[in-house]
C-alpha cells in the first residue's frame, strides 16, 4: 500500500538556497521510514519538472499524502505550481535508501495513466506484465507498482523507477511490456530522475 506524489515546478531545485536544501534534507530524514523512492525529476530536454515521491504510508487513499506534501519545505517556499497524487500499490520490498548506488546508470521515473474502465483488461494481463518486469527487479528497478483509487480496487496506471545506461535502453525494455503493447495507458510520462539525498 502507499501513495505517489509528483510536485511539479519549473524551478531548478538544485539552485535554491543551501539553507532551503538543508531543510528539505531534514524533512526527508524525518519521513525516511515511509519513503520508497524520492528525487528530482526533469523533462527529457533537461528542464526542471519537479520532485517525485513514492511512499508506503498506510492505505492507498491519496488524501493521506497531502499532509506530507504540505510539510515539504520546497512546498512551503512556494516552489511547486501543482501536485499529482495517486494511491499506489508497492510491488517490491526495495527502498531507495538501502539500494546500492548505480553510478553507471541514469534514472527514470515512469508514470503511466491508465485508460478509463481498463481494470479488468489489466487484471488479465497482470501475470505477463510481472513476468516481463521481474527479471530486472534486482538489477535495474528501484520501485514499481500500480496506481489505484482510494479503495485499492480500480487500476489507474503505473508508477515505476528504473535505472538504465540511457533512455534508449529503457525504451527498449518497455517496448514489449504487455500493458504498453496492449495500449492500456492513455498517457505515459517518462522523466529523467535523480536519487534524492538526505545529506545536508
Amino acid at each position: 500500500m502507499g501513495q505517489v506524489g509528483l510536485q511539479m515546478t519549473d524551478v531548478d531545485l538544485a539552485a535554491v538556497p543551501q539553507s532551503l536544501r538543508q531543510d528539505h534534507a531534514r524533512f526527508l530524514r524525518d519521513y525516511r521510514s515511509a519513503l520508497v523512492t524520492f528525487g528530482p525529476i526533469h523533462h527529457s530536454n533537461g528542464a526542471p519538472a519537479g520532485y517525485a515521491y513514492q511512499t508506503d504510508f498506510p492505505g492507498t487513499n491519496p488524501v493521506s499524502l497531502h499532509e506530507f506534501l504540505q510539510s515539504d519545505p520546497f512546498c512551503k517556499a512556494g516552489l511547486y505550481r501543482s501536485s499529482v497524487v495517486s494511491g499506489w500499490r508497492v510491488a517490491l520490498p526495495h527502498r531507495q535508501a538501502t539500494m546500492p548506488p548505480r553510478p553507471q546508470f541514469a534514472g527514470f521515473f515512469f508514470h503511466g495513466t491508465g485508460k478509463p474502465n481498463i481494470t479488468e483488461r489489466r487484471n488479465a494481463l497482470s501475470q505477463s506484465h510481472r513476468d516481463h518486469l521481474g527479471p530486472r527487479d534486482n538489477t535495474n528497478c528501484l520501485s514499481r507498482g500500480g496506481l489505484t483509487d482510494r479503495g485499492g480496487q480500480v487500476w489507474l496506471g503505473s508508477a515505476m523507477v528504473y535505472e538504465f545506461p540511457d533512455r534508449d535502453a529503457l525504451d527498449e525494455f518497455f517496448m514489449d511490456e504487455p500493458f504498453r503493447r496492449n495500449e492500456l495507458y492513455e498517457r505515459i510520462d517518462i522523466y529523467n530522475w535523480q536519487r534524492g539525498t538526505m545529506a545536508e
